[in-house]
């Protein structure tokens, strides 16, 4: 009995290690997973980006008093400092463009002209421009509102209050689950494009059908762009079937416009693109797959699908920054969920843009004779 078990075991093993999809996967997830999420959450403290515009000057020089207030907010680990000029007259319009290019939260505190000279009274004042909606701003204006008057009673000597005057800046309350149904959409356009191409390549090539190809008047650009065609029909659907879904189940009112569409079509074009540039470089059909998974997982978690990328560390931020599905993610909320079409229309752009530049290098790549 235990030679036919050994048998059946070393028959098994010997499959493992016949197909590098299942040795890769094997090997490599539990490391990717580690490496994923170790480094987006293991530095063991998260930052909030927190605008700061310093008014109080004297001869266009931060006061003593401001400067040390706005180094004590530094010195805290929770949140990273960006400046805004003194001289911009609406510090909101400049946090918002800058806020929105760049992925952060829209936070700004105002320190007012008269600070130094308002705190030696005892009667300082400074303003908090937040989203309510943020999850994270009840904890946040509490982080500052301490660090305020710690900084006060060590500047005074005495027991100083600050009053901080918390103004919301947003008129529309986003829940976790209206941000997070556009990043599923964006990750569904990636897995079903990406594989789709490669599977679809993979089978077709084993079959020597697009050999075969080579012998009819069909251009390799058609025959991409055909592959793609499909694709976005299969988007169409699962587009229509998530936002169905989260309207009937989670009341998530998305607005469905020409930029949606735009960026739906962008994504469509692009990831079964991105399939038909890999598809190129792995002809094994097992490494293939591994290879496509090896691209998208790590896209899907750096890419801003599940939480913001506001909270990752700096080096993924610029990670996330050149991955093709942060400008679909992106563009999708700002034209579904934050109703922002300029900053939309620039993703679309920029995913279009890839897109083109993927389907021409998957026609030149792909040679039918050698298939």
């Amino acid at each position: 009995m235990m030679r036919r078990v050994y048998t059946i075991i070393k028959g098994h093993v010997k499959t493992w290690f016949r197909s590098k999809s299942t040795i890769f996967w094997t090997i490599a997830f539990p490391i990717l997973l580690i490496v994923l999420f170790g480094a987006i959450f293991g530095g063991g403290s998260t930052k909030f980006d927190l605008y700061v515009q310093n008014q109080d000057l004297a001869a266009s020089t931060p006061t003593p008093a401001s400067h040390g207030f706005v180094t004590a907010l530094a010195n805290t680990t929770a949140f990273n400092i960006r400046t805004v000029p003194a001289e911009m007259t609406n510090p909101l319009s400049y946090v918002r463009d800058d806020a929105q290019l760049h992925n952060r939260g829209q936070r700004l505190l105002v320190i007012p002209a008269g600070f130094q000279n308002n705190l030696t009274a005892g009667q300082a004042l400074i303003q908090l421009y937040m989203d309510q909606s943020d999850q994270a701003s009840a904890s946040l204006s509490g982080i500052i509102y301490a660090v305020a008057n710690t900084f006060a009673t060590r500047y005074k000597g005495i027991t100083v209050n600050i009053g901080v005057d918390q103004v919301p800046i947003v008129a529309r309350n986003v829940r976790y689950i209206d941000f997070f149904i556009p990043g599923v959409i964006g990750m569904t356009l990636l897995t079903s494009g990406v594989f789709g191409a490669v599977n679809t390549n993979g089978r077709y090539r084993e079959l020597k059908i697009i050999k075969k190809l080579a012998t009819t008047p069909l251009s390799k650009v058609e025959w991409i762009m055909g592959m793609i065609g499909y694709q976005m029909f299969l988007s169409a659907i699962s587009v229509a079937v998530i936002l169905l879904f989260g309207r009937v189940f989670f009341n998530v009112t998305a607005t469905i416009d020409i930029y949606t569409v735009a960026i739906v079509v962008a994504a469509s074009l692009l990831f079964p693109g991105i399939g038909m540039v890999l598809a190129n470089f792995v002809k094994d059909a097992d490494g293939a797959e591994a290879a496509a998974n090896a691209i998208t997982f790590p896209m899907m978690f750096l890419a801003g699908t599940f939480w913001p990328r506001e909270t990752m560390p700096d080096i993924l931020k610029v990670v996330s920054s050149y991955l093709p599905l942060t400008y679909v993610n992106d563009g999708l909320r700002d034209a579904m969920i934050y109703l922002q079409p300029a900053q939309a229309l620039t993703n679309t752009v920029i995913a279009l843009g890839l897109a083109v530049g993927f389907v021409i290098l998957g026609s030149v790549l792909m040679n039918w004779k050698e298939e």
